[in-house]
């Protein structure tokens, strides 16, 4: 199968530079780990930037079902450029060109991006998340409070932008910087003294979990994974997590159930507190979750017994068969993936 690995490195392909600007990226490492895992099941791999040249390149690259060609697909591992929402911007052009891609809708990223929206679905959907308050100005009253806050851009990840304030002075001066160094609203969220999770999904409909892993934060409930951890000393993992069966498996469901509530598909990071009662709230869900080897979702996917190559396979391969399949396929069925013809059953439905 042809599979183009699109991502972003540069911000000057677009006509202009406008609105709130990406700081998110993957390192180049990682994506030619995503490639050469991909090529060891004979995939014909191709890495592009996802730039406004993607479209001509995409035109040469892939084929055209009609021509009597396999369909290809894009893994896609792009955060997006600039703008609002730039988690749906290549997956929206994508369905438009009619290309089959990895991971969750424009919809899906979109929702689960914004973190504010994201906390409102899980309220509507009896999921336990920290209390909020969204912030358009540092001047707004803040009199009714509740101490400590945890204070986050509203649409951004890695823990950019995030601290704990205690004080009424500081919480004015962390929004500030927010929504100025961001250029968005300010999320500031109860703060969660305690233990820190994450469960990794991975499917569709019957979605598989990884065991869920636990963020060592060195016995300290006031600490948190700051931007530094996720990035350049990333702090101790426990996966299996020490935790009873009972508080895993409750973990595990509430995961499955944001997951679903917020239409998301083929692979996410749900990141979980904990506080010193064991009562469990969900934060957020990243719908892009971080495939670097020294990240949560790869470790736990690890300990389920993924490598890297099969992990990466795998999340193409649940893509795939939500584009071709209504089932899950067997081992013979998944022939498509490398094999020059697709199955029958399977051509029928990718035209």
């Amino acid at each position: 199968m042809k599979v183009a690995i699109i991502y972003n490195t540069d911000s000057t392909g677009v006509i202009n530079q406008f609105g709130m600007q990406n700081k998110e990226v993957y390192n180049p490492t990682t994506v030619k780990l995503v490639a050469e895992s991909l090529e060891k099941e004979g995939h014909n791999v191709r890495i592009a930037e996802g730039n406004m040249y993607i479209i001509e390149k995409l035109q040469e690259f892939m084929p055209r079902v009609i021509e009597g060609e396999r369909m290809g697909m894009v893994f896609n591992m792009a955060y997006g450029i600039q703008g609002e929402s730039r988690y749906t911007h290549l997956p929206a052009m994508l369905e438009m060109l009619g290309i089959p891609y990895v991971g969750s809708g424009p919809e899906g990223h979109s929702l689960a991006l914004d973190k504010v929206i994201t906390k409102i679905i899980m309220q509507k959907h009896d999921i336990p998340t920290p209390n909020f308050r969204v912030y358009s100005s540092g001047d707004e009253d803040m009199n009714d409070i509740q101490y400590p806050v945890i204070v986050k851009p509203k649409m951004e990840a890695v823990s950019y932008g995030i601290k704990i304030t205690d004080n009424e002075a500081d919480l004015r001066e962390a929004v500030k910087f927010v929504i100025t160094e961001f250029k968005q609203q300010a999320l500031v969220e109860q703060f969660i003294r305690g233990r820190e999770f994450s469960v990794g999904l991975l499917g569709n409909g019957d979605l598989e979990a990884f065991p869920v892993l636990e963020i060592d934060l060195e016995n300290d409930p006031d600490a948190i994974q700051t931007v530094d951890d996720k990035k350049q000393k990333p702090r101790g993992k426990i996966c299996p997590a020490k935790i009873s069966q009972k508080l895993a498996k409750e973990m595990v469901r509430m995961s499955k159930d944001a997951f679903r509530a917020l239409g998301l598909r083929d692979f996410a990071r749900v990141d979980i507190r904990m506080d010193e009662d064991e009562n469990i709230y969900l934060l957020e869900i990243n719908s892009m979750a971080s495939l670097g080897r020294t990240g949560s979702y790869v470790y736990a996917a690890n300990v389920a017994g993924y490598d890297y190559a099969r992990l990466i396979n795998k999340i193409l391969e649940v893509a795939a068969v939500r584009y071709f399949s209504e089932k899950i396929l067997s081992q013979e069925e998944r022939a498509y993936l490398t094999e020059d013809k697709l199955p029958l059953s399977v051509r029928i439905r990718g035209v």
